[in-house]
Protein backbone atom coordinates (compact mmCIF):
# COMPACT_ATOMS: atom_id res chain seq x y z
CA UNK A 1 0.00 0.00 0.00
CA UNK A 2 1.76 3.56 -0.90
CA UNK A 3 0.18 6.75 1.43
CA UNK A 4 0.68 10.40 0.07
CA UNK A 5 2.63 13.07 1.72
CA UNK A 6 -0.39 14.04 3.98
CA UNK A 7 -1.47 10.41 4.83
CA UNK A 8 2.34 9.24 6.02
CA UNK A 9 2.38 12.75 7.96
CA UNK A 10 -0.18 11.52 9.80
CA UNK A 11 0.81 7.70 10.36
CA UNK A 12 3.97 9.62 11.81
CA UNK A 13 2.63 12.47 13.56
CA UNK A 14 4.65 14.42 12.03
CA UNK A 15 4.13 17.58 9.60
CA UNK A 16 3.93 17.13 6.03
CA UNK A 17 6.79 19.49 5.16
CA UNK A 18 8.44 17.89 8.03
CA UNK A 19 8.68 14.73 5.88
CA UNK A 20 10.10 16.66 3.07
CA UNK A 21 12.61 18.34 4.91
CA UNK A 22 13.91 14.79 5.83
CA UNK A 23 13.33 14.40 2.04
CA UNK A 24 15.68 16.96 1.42
CA UNK A 25 18.68 15.87 4.07
CA UNK A 26 18.74 12.56 1.94
CA UNK A 27 17.00 10.76 4.85
CA UNK A 28 14.41 8.96 2.80
CA UNK A 29 16.41 8.43 0.03
CA UNK A 30 13.62 5.64 -1.66
CA UNK A 31 10.64 8.02 -1.62
CA UNK A 32 9.25 7.88 -4.98
CA UNK A 33 6.82 9.66 -7.37
CA UNK A 34 4.16 8.80 -9.26
CA UNK A 35 2.87 9.63 -11.95
CA UNK A 36 1.65 13.26 -11.44
CA UNK A 37 4.83 13.51 -9.20
CA UNK A 38 3.27 13.51 -6.04
CA UNK A 39 5.05 11.37 -3.29
CA UNK A 40 4.48 8.01 -2.59
CA UNK A 41 4.99 6.17 0.51
CA UNK A 42 5.78 2.78 1.21
CA UNK A 43 5.29 0.95 4.44
CA UNK A 44 9.24 0.35 4.27
CA UNK A 45 8.74 4.89 4.01
CA UNK A 46 6.52 4.76 6.93
CA UNK A 47 9.15 2.25 8.93
CA UNK A 48 11.92 5.07 8.02
CA UNK A 49 9.96 7.97 8.83
CA UNK A 50 9.05 6.01 12.47
CA UNK A 51 12.78 5.23 13.02
CA UNK A 52 14.07 8.82 12.21
CA UNK A 53 11.22 10.35 14.28
CA UNK A 54 12.15 8.45 17.04
CA UNK A 55 15.87 9.04 17.04
CA UNK A 56 14.82 12.61 16.62
CA UNK A 57 13.03 12.73 19.38
CA UNK A 58 16.05 12.00 20.97
CA UNK A 59 18.06 14.96 19.73
CA UNK A 60 20.37 12.83 17.38
CA UNK A 61 22.16 15.27 15.06
CA UNK A 62 20.77 15.37 10.93
CA UNK A 63 24.16 14.59 10.32
CA UNK A 64 24.09 11.40 12.46
CA UNK A 65 21.11 10.35 10.83
CA UNK A 66 22.59 11.33 7.41
CA UNK A 67 25.57 9.06 8.18
CA UNK A 68 23.38 5.83 9.20
CA UNK A 69 21.22 6.26 5.82
CA UNK A 70 24.67 5.89 3.94
CA UNK A 71 25.73 3.03 6.14
CA UNK A 72 22.42 1.55 5.74
CA UNK A 73 23.42 1.30 2.07
CA UNK A 74 26.47 -1.12 2.45
CA UNK A 75 27.33 -4.42 3.87
CA UNK A 76 26.99 -5.31 7.12
CA UNK A 77 30.71 -4.41 8.26
CA UNK A 78 28.66 -0.66 8.26
CA UNK A 79 26.27 -2.21 11.11
CA UNK A 80 29.30 -1.72 13.39
CA UNK A 81 29.78 1.92 12.47
CA UNK A 82 26.10 2.31 12.95
CA UNK A 83 25.84 1.00 16.04
CA UNK A 84 29.08 3.58 17.47
CA UNK A 85 27.33 6.40 16.34
CA UNK A 86 24.38 5.52 18.70
CA UNK A 87 26.98 4.73 21.59
CA UNK A 88 28.46 7.62 20.97
CA UNK A 89 25.03 9.79 20.73
CA UNK A 90 24.30 7.60 23.56
CA UNK A 91 27.54 8.89 25.47
CA UNK A 92 25.88 12.49 25.03
CA UNK A 93 22.46 11.81 26.57
CA UNK A 94 24.35 10.70 29.64
CA UNK A 95 26.78 13.70 30.17
CA UNK A 96 23.64 15.79 29.43
CA UNK A 97 21.61 13.92 32.06
CA UNK A 98 24.11 14.33 34.51
CA UNK A 99 24.26 17.99 33.85
CA UNK A 100 21.08 18.33 34.62
CA UNK A 101 20.72 16.32 37.69
CA UNK A 102 23.62 18.96 38.59
CA UNK A 103 21.46 22.16 37.58
CA UNK A 104 18.34 20.51 39.14
CA UNK A 105 20.24 19.90 42.58
CA UNK A 106 21.36 23.65 42.61
CA UNK A 107 17.38 24.57 42.20
CA UNK A 108 16.90 22.90 44.72
CA UNK A 109 18.95 23.62 47.15
CA UNK A 110 18.18 27.80 46.48
CA UNK A 111 14.77 26.26 47.16
CA UNK A 112 15.30 25.15 50.29
CA UNK A 113 17.40 28.00 51.02
CA UNK A 114 14.38 30.44 50.02
CA UNK A 115 12.48 28.36 52.34
CA UNK A 116 14.83 28.73 55.51
CA UNK A 117 14.16 32.69 55.01
CA UNK A 118 10.56 31.94 54.81
CA UNK A 119 9.85 33.81 58.03
CA UNK A 120 13.20 35.66 58.25
CA UNK A 121 13.95 39.93 57.63
CA UNK A 122 15.13 40.20 54.33
CA UNK A 123 16.70 43.30 54.18
CA UNK A 124 20.54 41.79 53.89
CA UNK A 125 21.14 40.96 50.10
CA UNK A 126 23.15 38.41 50.76
CA UNK A 127 20.19 36.25 51.45
CA UNK A 128 18.67 36.72 47.83
CA UNK A 129 21.94 35.30 45.68
CA UNK A 130 20.96 32.84 43.24
CA UNK A 131 23.49 30.01 43.42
Amino acid sequence: MNYTIKEAAEKANLRPHTLRYYEEEKLLPHVKRDENGYRSYSEEDLLWIETIACLRETNISIADLKEMVELTKENKSALYQRIHILETHQKKLRQQQEELKQMEKKVTNKINHLKQLENTNLTDLEHLRLC
